[in-house]
C-alpha cells in the first residue's frame, strides 16, 4: 500500500469514526428525551387518576356539593387552581348532613411556594367544620381559609408531581407592575341541577321537571345530581444535559381530565 493510499484510508476511517459518534451521540439523546416524555406522561395519569378517584369518593348533600374549585384573581385574570373534595375517611362523615370538617377533605393545588409542585393536602386533625360551597369558599374569607390549610405545619402534603408548566402574571397596582409565577393548571366544576336551579326550586320558581336532570334521571320523590369536575394540567418534560443532570424541556405535555361523581336529592 502506497503512502496515498493510507492517507485516504485514515481519513475515511475518521470520517466514518466521526459520522458513528454523531449517530451515537444523536441516538443517545433522542433516548433520553423520549424517557423524559414518557415520565412525564405517567406523571400526568397518576395526577389525573388521584383527582378522578378523590372525586369518585366524595359525599355531598345538596347544601355542601362535596366538590368545590378555588380561584384565585390575578389583575383581571382568573386562576381556577385549587379542588376541594369532602372525602371522609371510609365514606362516613362525621356529619351526615353537614357541614363537612376540615380533616375530611383533600386538596389539590399547586404548592403554596412553589407552583411547579402539586400538591394532594388533607388536615387529619384539623376538627374545625367548614362551609363546602362555591358561595361560601370563593370569597376573601373563604379563600384565606383554604390558604392556611395549604399551608399549615399540621396538613399532610404528599407531591403528586414537579413537573407542572409555569408562567408569570403580571399586576398592576398604582402605576407599579409586580409579577409572580402561576402553575399551569385549570379546574372547572359543574353541578346538574344547580345551586341557582335548586335555589330557584324551593323558592317555587321552577318546576322539578324543569331542573337540568342528567339523562333525565328523576322520579316524583328524588332526582340523581350529577358533579362534574374537568382538569388540565400542563406538564415539563425532562432533558438530560452532557454533564449529567437534567432540566426542563422546551416541550410542554398538555393533560385533561374528566370526572364524575351522582347522588340523590330529595324532593
Amino acid at each position: 500500500m502506497t503512502l496515498l493510499e493510507l492517507m485516504l484510508a485514515m481519513s475515511i476511517s475518521a470520517i466514518m469514526v466521526g459520522s458513528l459518534s454523531v449517530l451515537a451521540s444523536a441516538t443517545r439523546q433522542t433516548a433520553e428525551f423520549n424517557q423524559g416524555q414518557s415520565d412525564s406522561v405517567q406523571h400526568g395519569r397518576v395526577a389525573m387518576q388521584r383527582i378522578s378517584r378523590a372525586v369518585a369518593d366524595a359525599y355531598a348533600t345538596e347544601t355542601y356539593p362535596g366538590v368545590v374549585v378555588v380561584d384565585t384573581t390575578v389583575g383581571s385574570y382568573r386562576y381556577p387552581d385549587t379542588v376541594v373534595i369532602w372525602r371522609p375517611a371510609g365514606g362516613v362523615p362525621a356529619n351526615p348532613a353537614g357541614p363537612p370538617l376540615i380533616k375530611e377533605l383533600v386538596i389539590f393545588s399547586p404548592d403554596a411556594t412553589d407552583p411547579g409542585l402539586l400538591l394532594e393536602i388533607t388536615a387529619p386533625t384539623d376538627t374545625r367544620t367548614i362551609q363546602l360551597n362555591d358561595a361560601s369558599l370563593n370569597t376573601t374569607s373563604g379563600r384565606t381559609t383554604i390558604t392556611g390549610i395549604k399551608t399549615a405545619t399540621t396538613s399532610v402534603k404528599t407531591q403528586i408531581t414537579s413537573r407542572i408548566k409555569t408562567a408569570s402574571a403580571a399586576t398592576a397596582t398604582g402605576g407599579n407592575t409586580t409579577s409572580s409565577l402561576r402553575a399551569a393548571i385549570r379546574f372547572e366544576c359543574e353541578l346538574h341541577p344547580s345551586t341557582a336551579e335548586m335555589t330557584s326550586f324551593r323558592a317555587g320558581s321552577t318546576a322539578w321537571t324543569d331542573l337540568s336532570w342528567p339523562q333525565s334521571i328523576y322520579s316524583s320523590s328524588f332526582g340523581l345530581r350529577q358533579i362534574w369536575l374537568r382538569s388540565e394540567i400542563q406538564l415539563m418534560g425532562q432533558d438530560k444535559s452532557f454533564d449529567g443532570t437534567y432540566t426542563a424541556a422546551t416541550a410542554v405535555l398538555p393533560f385533561f381530565g374528566s370526572a364524575t361523581n351522582y347522588y340523590n336529592l330529595n324532593k
